[in-house]
């Protein structure tokens, strides 16, 4: 007698997994999906206590808005998912370091067993305004998973690739960074200093609002055509300007407690002020 496995299907956070789930219920397919938690891309990963993940988070970075709280019981979606009775389907942009180090993680989780894979890496999507190839799945909508086919290019991973994945964040567990970016479609550890040149190259040399210098390095960070580290929030950013701003590299002022509270400026405009002086 055929013993019939349930098909659970799993993408790094809440907004991917809907615009999966939504896609798959546009193409008649009722299966559950899961949203898997934590952001390992940044904090501490040797161990995923989340006393642990929310002080490094609220030591390191700060948020424009109120914070995201994840479920009371993080781990619940990640053992539905892995769970011995499913095969599971995971869902994944390996571009995006975020959604990278989630599928690391359950690849890790998984311990050999097998599962499918839906690997959007690359995948060329047309549409109005959108960098091509696409970086993440968080970038497309339901109708555009259904039109590019995406359901279709699900395939088994193989025990090679599983074996290669493992060894991949063991390492990277070990290093245990506090943060892990992208170089040539490998995820790598990085300090926390990882943007601070980036910043403070970027920053103008006329005061102006914290959020612009944010936004400006986000654009190439996340989607620039060199890929310099991808995947970067924009929580971190705003901790790293104000650190920077204590260590004398730039000058910030204002009360904040939000990015548009704050004016930032660059070395030059410090070296003129100077020289006017």
């Amino acid at each position: 007698m055929t013993v019939s496995v349930e098909v659970v299907h799993a993408a790094w956070g809440v907004s991917r997994a809907e615009s999966v789930r939504d896609a798959l219920r546009l193409q008649g397919c009722t299966d559950r999906v899961v949203a898997l938690t934590h952001d390992l891309s940044v904090g501490p990963i040797d161990a995923l206590d989340p006393a642990v993940r929310r002080a490094w988070f609220a030591a390191n970075l700060r948020s424009d808005e109120e914070p995201c709280v994840e479920p009371a019981d993080s781990e619940a979606p990640w053992v539905e998912a892995t769970a011995v009775g499913v095969h599971p389907v995971h869902w994944v942009c390996l571009s995006d370091a975020a959604e990278h180090a989630c599928f690391l993680e359950f690849v890790f989780r998984m311990a050999g067993r097998p599962f499918d894979v839906v690997d959007a890496t690359g995948l060329d999507v047309p549409g109005a305004g959108r960098v091509s190839p696409i970086r993440s799945l968080g970038q497309l909508r339901p109708a555009e998973i259904v039109a590019a086919g995406l359901a279709e290019k699900r395939r088994p991973y193989s025990r090679a690739e599983s074996d290669a994945a493992v060894a991949a964040w063991t390492r990277l567990r070990r290093e245990n960074a506090p943060l892990r970016v992208l170089r040539d479609g490998r995820l790598v550890s990085a300090p926390l200093t990882h943007f601070d040149a980036l910043l403070a190259g970027q920053a103008s040399g006329e005061r102006e609002p914290l959020v612009k210098l944010v936004a400006r390095v986000l654009h190439p960070v996340n989607a620039g055509p060199e890929q310099p580290g991808q995947g970067c929030r924009y929580e971190l950013l705003f901790a790293r300007i104000l650190a920077l701003g204590e260590a004398g590299v730039l000058e910030v002022t204002g009360l904040g407690p939000g990015m548009r509270d704050y004016e930032v400026c660059g070395p030059a405009a410090r070296r003129s002020a100077r020289c006017a002086n």
